[in-house]
């Protein structure tokens, strides 16, 4: 289960590289993020948080706002983290898809093209990128391209 100890409606900010993240990156950035969640603050109360890296190249973000929400500067502290590191975690219209153990990133007009060879079909499974909490992380993480917000610009 994605962070565990956190409950479902808990806020969650998804964060996808550009590129495949190296070993040495992913332990760095689980180091940093580790550091930055187990210290958050927000108004000086600490933050009830926590992340996950999954398929090499998502960082899931996720604070209960039930215990304290997080303010605009608390929030900069992630996104500052992010921009510090030397891949883009800002490139909004690329699609992840799982593939075995890892994630092939895609951009649209890729995506479009092997659509239309009929690599890449409506059931296909992508990332769902635009979560807004633990539970449509845990639930609906993976969805089906034609469910993808990118579907309506392919077709």
């Amino acid at each position: 289960m994605i962070i565990s100890h956190l409950p479902n409606q808990s806020r969650t900010w998804f964060f996808g590289a550009s590129r495949i993240l190296t070993p040495k990156e992913i332990e760095t950035l689980r180091e940093d993020l580790h550091s930055l969640v187990s210290n958050w603050k927000s108004h000086g109360t600490r933050l009830s948080a926590g992340f996950e890296i999954l398929h090499e190249s998502i960082i899931i973000v996720a604070v209960d706002e039930s215990i304290e929400s997080p303010s605009g500067c608390s929030i900069d502290k992630v996104f500052g983290l992010l921009k510090d590191q030397d891949v883009d975690f800002f490139q909004r219209s690329l699609i992840w898809r799982p593939y075995c153990n890892t994630t092939e990133i895609l951009t649209l007009e890729i995506y479009k093209e092997l659509y239309a060879k009929k690599e890449l079909f409506d059931d296909t499974l992508v990332i769902n990128s635009l979560i807004e909490n633990l539970q449509q992380a845990r639930e609906n993480l993976y969805i089906p391209f034609k469910s993808h917000w990118a579907f309506n610009k392919i077709k």
